[in-house]
Protein backbone atom coordinates (compact mmCIF):
# COMPACT_ATOMS: atom_id res chain seq x y z
CA UNK A 1 0.00 0.00 0.00
CA UNK A 2 1.19 3.40 -1.28
CA UNK A 3 2.18 5.71 1.70
CA UNK A 4 -0.13 8.77 1.73
CA UNK A 5 2.26 11.35 2.78
CA UNK A 6 4.43 11.58 -0.56
CA UNK A 7 7.85 13.00 1.52
CA UNK A 8 7.71 10.14 3.44
CA UNK A 9 9.31 6.96 1.22
CA UNK A 10 9.10 3.48 2.44
CA UNK A 11 12.14 0.94 2.41
CA UNK A 12 12.95 -0.38 -0.76
CA UNK A 13 11.71 -4.01 0.03
CA UNK A 14 8.32 -3.03 0.07
CA UNK A 15 7.57 -2.84 3.64
CA UNK A 16 4.28 -1.06 4.89
CA UNK A 17 5.08 1.28 7.69
CA UNK A 18 2.29 1.59 8.94
CA UNK A 19 2.44 -2.50 9.51
CA UNK A 20 5.59 -2.06 11.24
CA UNK A 21 5.84 -3.10 14.81
CA UNK A 22 5.55 0.06 17.21
CA UNK A 23 9.45 -0.39 18.22
CA UNK A 24 10.51 -0.17 14.44
CA UNK A 25 8.00 3.02 13.73
CA UNK A 26 9.39 5.16 16.46
CA UNK A 27 6.76 7.14 16.40
CA UNK A 28 7.17 7.42 20.15
CA UNK A 29 9.15 10.23 21.56
CA UNK A 30 11.91 8.55 23.08
CA UNK A 31 14.63 9.63 25.72
CA UNK A 32 17.50 8.26 26.91
CA UNK A 33 20.09 8.92 29.73
CA UNK A 34 23.36 8.32 29.48
CA UNK A 35 25.34 8.29 32.67
CA UNK A 36 28.81 9.38 33.65
CA UNK A 37 31.00 6.54 34.25
CA UNK A 38 30.47 4.58 37.21
CA UNK A 39 32.16 4.35 39.88
CA UNK A 40 32.08 0.53 40.41
CA UNK A 41 31.82 -0.84 36.76
CA UNK A 42 34.12 1.38 34.88
CA UNK A 43 31.44 2.11 32.23
CA UNK A 44 28.59 4.02 31.19
CA UNK A 45 25.31 2.57 31.54
CA UNK A 46 22.29 3.54 28.80
CA UNK A 47 18.89 3.93 29.88
CA UNK A 48 15.43 3.73 28.37
CA UNK A 49 13.68 5.66 30.11
CA UNK A 50 10.91 7.34 27.12
CA UNK A 51 9.54 5.37 24.13
CA UNK A 52 10.73 1.91 22.94
CA UNK A 53 11.91 -0.38 25.17
CA UNK A 54 11.39 2.19 28.19
CA UNK A 55 12.33 0.49 31.24
CA UNK A 56 14.52 -2.66 29.64
CA UNK A 57 16.95 -1.26 32.45
CA UNK A 58 14.81 -1.32 34.87
CA UNK A 59 13.90 2.56 34.95
CA UNK A 60 11.03 4.35 33.75
CA UNK A 61 10.27 7.72 34.02
CA UNK A 62 7.19 9.05 35.24
CA UNK A 63 4.54 10.65 32.95
CA UNK A 64 5.22 14.44 34.10
CA UNK A 65 8.29 16.36 33.72
CA UNK A 66 8.81 20.08 33.64
CA UNK A 67 11.66 22.44 32.12
CA UNK A 68 12.35 19.35 28.97
CA UNK A 69 10.78 21.38 26.48
CA UNK A 70 11.34 25.06 25.93
CA UNK A 71 14.66 26.90 26.83
CA UNK A 72 14.55 28.52 30.03
CA UNK A 73 14.38 32.98 29.35
CA UNK A 74 13.72 35.67 30.85
CA UNK A 75 13.41 39.14 29.49
CA UNK A 76 14.31 42.33 31.69
CA UNK A 77 11.95 45.59 31.25
CA UNK A 78 12.70 48.83 32.21
CA UNK A 79 10.11 50.80 33.65
CA UNK A 80 9.37 54.46 35.28
CA UNK A 81 6.31 56.53 36.50
CA UNK A 82 4.37 58.53 33.99
CA UNK A 83 5.48 55.33 31.42
CA UNK A 84 2.76 53.81 29.62
CA UNK A 85 4.32 49.83 30.07
CA UNK A 86 7.68 48.87 29.20
CA UNK A 87 10.69 48.87 27.62
CA UNK A 88 12.66 45.33 26.35
CA UNK A 89 16.30 45.99 27.76
CA UNK A 90 17.51 42.41 27.02
CA UNK A 91 16.79 38.75 27.34
CA UNK A 92 18.90 36.56 29.15
CA UNK A 93 19.05 32.83 28.69
CA UNK A 94 19.13 30.99 32.05
CA UNK A 95 20.48 27.23 32.81
CA UNK A 96 17.91 24.66 31.93
CA UNK A 97 16.08 23.11 35.45
CA UNK A 98 14.51 20.02 34.99
CA UNK A 99 12.22 18.02 37.00
CA UNK A 100 11.58 14.11 36.32
CA UNK A 101 10.22 11.27 38.48
CA UNK A 102 11.04 8.00 37.36
CA UNK A 103 9.80 4.32 38.55
CA UNK A 104 12.54 2.00 39.79
CA UNK A 105 11.46 -1.86 39.69
CA UNK A 106 13.36 -4.76 38.13
CA UNK A 107 10.25 -6.03 36.47
CA UNK A 108 8.70 -2.62 35.76
CA UNK A 109 8.24 -3.63 31.86
CA UNK A 110 7.42 -7.39 31.80
CA UNK A 111 6.95 -7.26 28.31
CA UNK A 112 10.34 -6.53 27.30
CA UNK A 113 11.62 -9.33 31.07
CA UNK A 114 10.15 -12.38 28.65
CA UNK A 115 9.06 -15.55 30.21
CA UNK A 116 7.27 -15.14 33.34
CA UNK A 117 9.08 -18.65 34.31
CA UNK A 118 11.80 -16.30 34.99
CA UNK A 119 12.15 -14.49 38.62
CA UNK A 120 13.74 -11.33 38.18
CA UNK A 121 11.59 -8.97 40.67
CA UNK A 122 13.79 -9.49 43.64
CA UNK A 123 15.17 -7.43 46.51
CA UNK A 124 18.74 -8.39 45.31
CA UNK A 125 17.54 -6.95 41.45
CA UNK A 126 15.96 -4.14 43.09
CA UNK A 127 19.24 -3.23 44.89
CA UNK A 128 21.42 -3.66 41.87
CA UNK A 129 19.38 -1.31 39.59
CA UNK A 130 19.41 1.55 42.36
CA UNK A 131 23.31 1.09 42.78
CA UNK A 132 23.70 1.23 38.92
CA UNK A 133 21.23 4.45 38.29
CA UNK A 134 22.28 6.46 41.19
CA UNK A 135 25.94 5.25 40.14
CA UNK A 136 25.35 7.29 37.05
CA UNK A 137 25.14 10.33 38.76
CA UNK A 138 26.96 12.83 39.45
CA UNK A 139 26.63 16.26 40.68
CA UNK A 140 30.14 17.35 39.36
CA UNK A 141 29.99 15.50 36.32
CA UNK A 142 27.84 15.48 33.51
CA UNK A 143 25.71 12.65 31.86
CA UNK A 144 23.76 13.07 28.48
CA UNK A 145 20.15 13.12 28.15
CA UNK A 146 18.64 12.23 24.82
CA UNK A 147 15.59 12.71 23.11
CA UNK A 148 14.26 11.18 19.82
CA UNK A 149 11.66 11.84 17.53
CA UNK A 150 11.42 10.16 14.01
CA UNK A 151 10.94 13.99 13.09
CA UNK A 152 13.83 15.82 14.16
CA UNK A 153 16.17 12.75 15.33
CA UNK A 154 18.58 12.93 18.01
CA UNK A 155 18.89 16.14 20.54
CA UNK A 156 21.12 15.76 23.54
CA UNK A 157 21.37 17.79 26.96
CA UNK A 158 24.54 17.57 29.24
CA UNK A 159 22.90 17.04 32.64
CA UNK A 160 24.06 16.83 36.32
CA UNK A 161 22.00 16.56 39.93
CA UNK A 162 21.08 20.10 40.73
CA UNK A 163 20.23 18.53 44.60
CA UNK A 164 19.19 15.50 46.06
CA UNK A 165 16.12 13.66 45.99
CA UNK A 166 13.66 14.72 48.85
CA UNK A 167 11.52 11.72 48.28
CA UNK A 168 10.26 10.01 52.21
CA UNK A 169 10.41 6.53 52.34
CA UNK A 170 7.08 5.96 53.73
CA UNK A 171 7.89 2.04 53.84
CA UNK A 172 11.27 -0.43 52.84
CA UNK A 173 11.03 -0.19 49.20
CA UNK A 174 11.49 -4.49 48.99
CA UNK A 175 8.82 -4.50 52.01
CA UNK A 176 5.85 -7.41 50.95
CA UNK A 177 7.74 -8.35 47.66
CA UNK A 178 7.14 -4.64 46.43
CA UNK A 179 10.76 -4.07 45.00
CA UNK A 180 9.79 -0.54 43.87
CA UNK A 181 10.42 3.05 44.86
CA UNK A 182 9.72 6.39 43.17
CA UNK A 183 12.13 9.41 43.12
CA UNK A 184 11.62 13.09 42.25
CA UNK A 185 14.99 14.28 40.58
CA UNK A 186 15.96 17.82 39.97
CA UNK A 187 18.93 18.16 37.33
CA UNK A 188 20.17 21.13 35.82
CA UNK A 189 21.76 21.43 32.13
CA UNK A 190 24.10 24.55 32.56
CA UNK A 191 24.37 24.65 28.72
CA UNK A 192 20.59 25.07 28.15
CA UNK A 193 20.61 24.63 24.26
CA UNK A 194 19.95 20.24 22.71
CA UNK A 195 22.81 19.62 20.69
CA UNK A 196 23.33 17.44 17.75
CA UNK A 197 26.39 15.99 16.35
CA UNK A 198 28.91 19.24 14.97
CA UNK A 199 29.51 19.60 11.98
CA UNK A 200 32.79 19.75 10.36
CA UNK A 201 34.71 20.27 7.03
CA UNK A 202 38.59 20.64 5.90
CA UNK A 203 40.76 22.68 3.54
CA UNK A 204 44.36 22.12 3.04
CA UNK A 205 46.58 24.12 1.59
CA UNK A 206 49.14 22.77 -1.66
CA UNK A 207 53.06 23.65 -2.38
CA UNK A 208 52.02 26.30 -5.25
CA UNK A 209 50.49 28.50 -2.77
CA UNK A 210 52.94 28.43 0.09
CA UNK A 211 55.86 30.37 1.93
CA UNK A 212 58.25 28.84 4.49
CA UNK A 213 57.10 29.34 7.89
CA UNK A 214 60.03 31.59 9.02
CA UNK A 215 59.89 33.70 5.79
CA UNK A 216 55.93 34.46 5.84
CA UNK A 217 56.27 37.81 8.01
CA UNK A 218 59.14 39.23 5.50
CA UNK A 219 56.66 39.84 3.37
CA UNK A 220 55.12 42.78 5.78
CA UNK A 221 51.86 41.45 4.05
CA UNK A 222 52.58 42.26 1.11
CA UNK A 223 51.87 38.69 -0.07
CA UNK A 224 49.55 37.76 -2.97
CA UNK A 225 46.59 35.24 -2.00
CA UNK A 226 46.90 32.47 -4.29
CA UNK A 227 50.82 32.82 -4.71
CA UNK A 228 51.95 33.24 -1.54
CA UNK A 229 49.70 31.55 0.54
CA UNK A 230 47.01 28.93 -0.16
CA UNK A 231 43.52 31.13 0.41
CA UNK A 232 39.89 28.67 0.11
CA UNK A 233 36.19 28.50 1.33
CA UNK A 234 34.52 26.35 4.05
CA UNK A 235 31.12 25.59 3.74
CA UNK A 236 29.35 24.11 7.18
CA UNK A 237 25.82 24.73 7.57
CA UNK A 238 24.33 25.79 10.66
CA UNK A 239 21.13 22.95 10.57
CA UNK A 240 20.15 24.58 14.34
CA UNK A 241 17.66 27.39 15.41
CA UNK A 242 20.52 28.64 17.05
CA UNK A 243 22.84 31.47 15.97
CA UNK A 244 26.26 29.88 17.00
CA UNK A 245 30.12 30.63 17.12
CA UNK A 246 32.30 28.61 14.61
CA UNK A 247 35.66 27.02 15.59
CA UNK A 248 38.56 25.74 13.97
CA UNK A 249 41.55 23.92 13.96
CA UNK A 250 44.36 25.28 12.33
CA UNK A 251 47.85 23.02 12.11
CA UNK A 252 51.69 24.70 12.29
CA UNK A 253 53.83 25.85 11.06
CA UNK A 254 53.24 28.58 9.10
CA UNK A 255 50.58 31.55 9.37
CA UNK A 256 46.63 31.74 9.03
CA UNK A 257 43.98 34.23 8.22
CA UNK A 258 40.78 33.62 8.86
CA UNK A 259 37.20 35.85 7.42
CA UNK A 260 34.98 37.47 9.41
CA UNK A 261 32.27 39.58 7.58
CA UNK A 262 34.73 42.16 5.18
CA UNK A 263 37.72 41.72 7.24
CA UNK A 264 40.54 39.06 8.00
CA UNK A 265 41.42 38.09 11.24
CA UNK A 266 45.04 37.27 11.88
CA UNK A 267 46.38 34.91 13.56
CA UNK A 268 50.32 34.64 15.39
CA UNK A 269 53.35 32.93 14.03
CA UNK A 270 52.79 29.59 14.94
CA UNK A 271 56.29 27.72 14.49
CA UNK A 272 56.70 23.99 14.59
CA UNK A 273 56.55 23.38 18.37
CA UNK A 274 53.20 24.85 18.78
CA UNK A 275 51.40 22.03 17.34
CA UNK A 276 47.52 22.13 16.78
CA UNK A 277 45.81 25.42 17.27
CA UNK A 278 42.29 25.65 18.67
CA UNK A 279 40.48 28.91 17.78
CA UNK A 280 37.34 29.43 19.44
CA UNK A 281 35.78 32.69 17.43
CA UNK A 282 32.98 33.36 20.28
CA UNK A 283 34.38 36.89 22.04
CA UNK A 284 33.34 35.60 25.51
CA UNK A 285 35.74 32.53 25.24
CA UNK A 286 39.56 32.15 25.37
CA UNK A 287 40.51 33.04 21.42
CA UNK A 288 43.50 30.37 20.89
CA UNK A 289 44.47 26.84 22.30
CA UNK A 290 47.30 25.34 21.55
CA UNK A 291 47.84 21.27 22.44
CA UNK A 292 51.39 22.68 23.66
CA UNK A 293 50.58 25.81 25.87
CA UNK A 294 53.29 25.97 28.35
CA UNK A 295 53.08 25.93 31.46
CA UNK A 296 53.60 29.80 32.89
CA UNK A 297 55.50 29.44 36.36
CA UNK A 298 55.20 32.04 39.13
CA UNK A 299 58.93 32.53 38.72
CA UNK A 300 59.13 33.49 35.38
CA UNK A 301 55.87 35.92 36.00
CA UNK A 302 57.65 38.01 38.19
CA UNK A 303 60.53 38.13 36.02
CA UNK A 304 58.73 39.50 33.72
CA UNK A 305 57.40 42.04 35.50
CA UNK A 306 61.11 43.45 36.30
CA UNK A 307 60.86 45.61 33.21
CA UNK A 308 65.26 45.23 32.97
CA UNK A 309 64.97 41.86 32.98
CA UNK A 310 62.44 41.70 30.50
CA UNK A 311 64.53 43.88 28.38
CA UNK A 312 67.83 42.04 28.76
CA UNK A 313 65.66 38.29 28.52
CA UNK A 314 62.77 38.62 27.06
CA UNK A 315 63.15 35.95 24.25
CA UNK A 316 63.74 33.68 27.32
CA UNK A 317 60.65 34.88 29.33
CA UNK A 318 58.12 34.52 26.15
CA UNK A 319 58.82 31.16 25.68
CA UNK A 320 56.63 30.61 28.97
CA UNK A 321 53.85 32.44 27.32
CA UNK A 322 50.24 30.93 26.50
CA UNK A 323 49.19 30.76 22.70
CA UNK A 324 46.30 33.42 23.87
CA UNK A 325 48.92 35.80 24.96
CA UNK A 326 50.62 36.28 21.52
CA UNK A 327 47.17 37.36 19.57
CA UNK A 328 47.17 40.88 18.65
CA UNK A 329 43.81 41.10 16.92
CA UNK A 330 40.46 39.66 18.13
CA UNK A 331 36.78 37.88 16.98
CA UNK A 332 33.77 39.79 17.27
CA UNK A 333 29.69 39.09 16.71
CA UNK A 334 30.37 39.58 13.22
CA UNK A 335 31.53 36.15 13.34
CA UNK A 336 28.57 34.06 14.66
CA UNK A 337 26.76 32.03 12.14
CA UNK A 338 22.94 32.65 11.81
CA UNK A 339 20.57 29.71 12.45
CA UNK A 340 19.10 27.81 9.24
CA UNK A 341 22.04 28.66 7.04
CA UNK A 342 24.86 27.65 5.44
CA UNK A 343 28.39 29.10 6.24
CA UNK A 344 30.63 30.04 3.66
CA UNK A 345 34.10 31.07 5.49
CA UNK A 346 37.19 32.47 3.77
CA UNK A 347 40.57 31.08 5.20
CA UNK A 348 44.31 31.30 4.36
CA UNK A 349 47.34 29.47 5.71
CA UNK A 350 51.27 29.83 4.70
CA UNK A 351 52.15 26.20 4.67
CA UNK A 352 52.29 23.98 1.72
CA UNK A 353 50.70 21.14 4.12
CA UNK A 354 48.27 23.26 5.84
CA UNK A 355 45.42 22.48 7.24
CA UNK A 356 42.11 24.58 8.52
CA UNK A 357 39.25 22.38 10.08
CA UNK A 358 35.96 24.68 10.72
CA UNK A 359 33.97 23.27 13.21
CA UNK A 360 29.89 24.49 13.72
CA UNK A 361 28.07 23.28 16.82
CA UNK A 362 24.32 22.20 16.09
CA UNK A 363 22.09 23.63 19.41
CA UNK A 364 18.34 23.53 19.61
CA UNK A 365 16.48 25.74 21.54
CA UNK A 366 13.67 22.74 21.85
CA UNK A 367 13.52 18.82 22.23
CA UNK A 368 12.06 18.72 18.97
CA UNK A 369 10.36 21.10 16.95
Amino acid sequence: MALSNPWIHGPETGEDFTQLPPHLQGVETKIVYIGVVHPIHKKRFTWNLLGSHKGREGIVMAPVATGLFHTPFETLMSEGPYQIGAEPERTDWKKRMISIGVHVNPDIAPWISGSSSRVIDTPFRYRMIEERWWGSWSATEDGYLGVFTRTHGWRWLRVRLAEEPKDPWELDPVAYGNNFMTWSMNIVATQPYFAKRTEFKTWQNDVETSTLWDKIEDLLNEFIPGLDVGEGAIRVPNRGDIAVYPKFLVSSPGKCWIQEGDRWVELPLLSPKDGYIMVDTDPNAQTLTATTDPVDPLFMRILRNSQLIDVLLHDLLSITLPMWRRMEDRFTEASKIPPRTLAAVKVRHSNADGRVTMFVPQRYSKGFA
